[in-house]
């Protein structure tokens, strides 16, 4: 029998049926042997088992076979699909029956196949009697269970591809080929998943519901050479920098060649290495980052670990001594390489060497700024002296890994000390790169207490430089990643604020004012801002030579003027006389651009009034405007900014405003700043006492409370600024007073207008 006969045999059975009511229980019968009903039943040919449950199906849903029937499709179901949860073997046969009939029996509305668009609503589908819509939701049940555990087993295939595809690809690039055997498992991994994800695709469509993505993930090291070859990129191209400045760069690149300089006599005997080299990580390739960021367990103290203690040997020769008491002093590059010249023209023997190791080693926790010359001392001292060098990555990681493994029994100082020391050769490349990258992988782990200010302690002294290497790159970027991660669930607000500052000074914010004006920034607006900013008493006569030579006519070069410090304004208003004689615009164009600041607002235009840069009226406009603009915030009584900003005007232009017609203006504005600085007093007295002694008016009668003193700083610049401008004239002691001088002063100005 063919699919295609299914049809036309369904039409006989139904007419013979109608004929012979028999017909049914014999055509059932037939049909059972052919069907597995237990789970011991074996399935001899699918394909026959196909063709069996698709006309079973047509016979019930055409009234051919009933109950007896319905109740054999449904245990024919449940083996098909609750014995196939390994193989998947019997995906086409379910495929064969939701197609044609998975709307009658399972409420199933299939995908289109192929190409086709043509979208059917499951409310414009008629509904057979024939099956209830109970089992109908039994059978739909079966067909999601088994596509469940399909898609299951799918997602655990493309994981185990994964896996070994990494295994594979880390092997060909460490050794330069996989062995045999890890191939054939790659491809047996990769036949597997694709054979899932086939049968999960052509399930889904037949059932109707979406295919779930998988990410078929690139090996790390795929992405690790895509990192890689982007900061390539970029320290070719210069856009990053192996080291934040110059400086730092001569520092650990720039090394003093003992060879050259010492006689060979000297290191003849030390040159010659007689350590084993340690066994210290020199690929990154093998540095696995996979895990980090799962929760490590509770970790107990090991016991049988031995603490080395590191005694100093007693020092005899006076040499000796000297030269290791100059060792505290290294401050600077010249006196770190003037003391590797010193050891090994005078101090290099067998004994001394091992007692240098040992200094080194025990440096205290407190000089923490000794560990960057200590490591070029000992830079400048590998290729003459291997041996050192060796002893003393031994003893550091040694002491880290005791650390690690001993967690909270040494101070954080120590281990501190430790890993900074670590990081400090590591930029020297005394220790790779590799290493660094495993000492961070084993704190990252271990999250928590001391290992945080570990790894925030390796990352601020070494991030930078592990961060910018391209080899290791893509390690160091994962790790800082998984660091931020963790961030998140610790609550401890210092280690949250170390965390931040690793970070930040591992990769500086994107959004910094160096990185603004590094883009694309015309060289004459540079050069600019070169003149304006950096002026000061000395150079202010060459700044005016180049500021009147500029294009004034041009919007932006005129605009560039406003970027000035603070502590510029009196140069900057000097240099302003000049071109003002040259283009009154620029005075014009000046003065309003400074109003919407606040301190710059008052300091510049006032000063050029000095200057005669600006008119004189225009300051005293400025100094009324201050203290007669209504205060709208009801809690403007807490502000006194702007009797700050009347202080720091008058004490820019006090020397100005000493004889004449301008004395005489000062002094009247000076009688009304005082009535308005006795205002503000006395609000902020009334308000003070209402909002901090809320019970002074139902205190007992009899007790004196004493209302809370003005602010001290407040009233020492009110003081000191008036000493500034009147030394002899007395101050108004109350607000009474002050507006008795105000009343008298408006007297005698009526007087005269009269």
């Amino acid at each position: 029998m063919k699919p295609s006969d299914v049809v036309p045999i369904v039409d006989l059975c139904v007419a013979i049926t109608s004929r012979y009511p028999k017909f049914s229980e014999l055509i059932l019968t037939e049909i059972k042997k052919g069907l597995p009903l237990k789970r011991t039943d074996k399935i001899a040919n699918a394909a026959k088992l196909r063709l069996d449950v698709r006309l079973l199906c047509e016979l019930i849903l055409c009234g051919v076979v009933g109950k007896e029937g319905l109740q054999t499709l449904g245990a024919t179901l449940s083996y098909i699909c609750l014995t196939d949860k390994g193989e998947h073997s019997n995906v086409g046969l379910i495929c064969s029956l939701c197609r044609p009939v998975g709307w009658q029996i399972a409420a199933i509305v299939p995908s289109p196949e192929g190409t086709d668009q043509v979208s059917v609503r499951p409310d414009d589908l008629q509904v057979n009697e024939a099956i209830s819509g109970e089992h109908r939701k039994v059978v739909n049940d079966l067909f999601s269970n088994y596509h469940a555990g399909l898609l299951r087993h799918l997602e655990k295939a493309c994981a185990q591809m994964n896996v070994v595809q990494k295994k594979v690809k880390r092997h060909e690039r460490t050794r330069g080929d996989a062995t045999a055997e890890e191939k054939a498992e790659l491809e047996t991994a990769r036949a597997e998943y694709d054979r899932l994800k086939s049968l999960a695709t052509e399930l889904s469509s037949a059932l109707g519901v979406p295919m779930i993505e998988l990410k078929e993930e690139p090996s790390d090291n795929e992405e690790d050479e895509m990192a890689a070859m982007e900061m390539d990129k970029a320290l070719a191209e210069g856009h990053v920098s192996l080291w934040p400045d110059d400086e730092t760069r001569l520092f650990y690149e720039n090394m003093i060649d003992i060879r050259n300089i010492v006689p060979r006599s000297l290191y003849k005997e030390s040159e010659e290495r007689t350590i084993e080299e340690n066994e210290l990580k020199t690929s990154v390739d093998e540095i696995d980052v996979d895990g980090l960021e799962a929760e490590s367990a509770e970790r107990e103290g090991d016991a049988d670990l031995t603490t080395i203690v590191y005694s100093a040997l007693p020092l005899s020769m006076v040499t000796f001594q000297k030269f290791f008491l100059n060792m505290d002093h290294l401050v600077n590059r010249d006196t770190t390489d003037q003391c590797a010249l010193d050891f090994v023209s005078n101090l290099n023997t067998k004994g001394y060497r091992k007692k240098l190791v040992k200094v080194l080693y025990g440096v205290p926790s407190s000089r923490l700024d000794l560990l960057p010359f200590y490591a070029r001392l000992v830079a400048s001292l590998s290729p003459v002296m291997p041996d050192v060098t060796t002893e003393l990555s031994t003893l550091l990681i040694k002491q880290f890994r005791e650390f690690v493994q001993r967690c909270g029994q040494e101070r954080v100082e120590e281990k501190i000390k430790c890993v900074m020391f670590i990081g400090e050769l590591v930029k020297f490349g005394i220790i790779p790169r590799a290493e660094a990258l495993s000492c961070l992988r084993q704190l990252v782990y271990d999250f928590r207490g001391h290992s945080i200010d570990m790894v925030c302690a390796m990352i601020e002294t070494a991030g930078f430089y592990l961060y910018r290497n391209s080899d290791s790159h893509p390690k160091m970027k994962i790790i800082l990643d998984v660091v931020q991660k963790k961030k998140e669930r610790i609550k401890d607000v210092r280690h949250v604020m170390l965390i931040d500052n690793a970070f930040f000074a591992c990769i500086p914010p994107a959004d910094s004012a160096a990185a603004r004006r590094a883009q694309a920034e015309p060289p004459l607006m540079i050069f600019i801002r070169h003149l304006i900013v950096d002026i000061n008493e000395h150079n202010v006569n060459t700044n005016i030579k180049c500021i009147r030579r500029l294009a004034w006519d041009d919007d932006t070069v005129a605009g560039e003027c406003v970027l000035i410090d603070a502590s510029s304004v009196v140069q900057m208003s000097e240099t302003s006389v000049p071109v003002v004689n040259l283009h009154w615009g620029y005075t014009i164009s000046l003065s309003p651009s400074f109003i919407s600041r606040s301190w710059m607002a008052i300091a510049v235009p006032t000063r050029g009034a000095a200057f005669r840069c600006t008119p004189q009226k225009f300051s005293f406009q400025v100094l009324y405007q201050i203290i007669s603009f209504p205060e709208t915030d009801p809690l403007s009584w807490q502000e006194f900014y702007r009797v700050r900003m009347v202080c720091e005007l008058l004490n820019t232009v006090a020397d100005f405003f000493q004889t004449g017609r301008a004395r005489r203006r000062m002094d009247y504005f000076l009688t009304y700043f005082h009535r308005f600085y006795w205002m503000k007093r006395e609000q902020w007295k009334v308000n003070v006492v209402m909002v901090e002694l809320p019970g002074a008016e139902e205190a007992a009668e009899g007790v004196v409370m004493e209302p809370p003193r003005f602010p001290a700083d407040i009233e020492a610049e009110y003081r000191e600024c008036m000493r500034h401008m009147r030394k002899a004239a007395p101050l108004p002691k109350d607000l009474a007073e002050a507006e008795a001088a105000v009343e008298e002063v408006e007297r005698q100005l009526k007087e005269k207008v009269i």
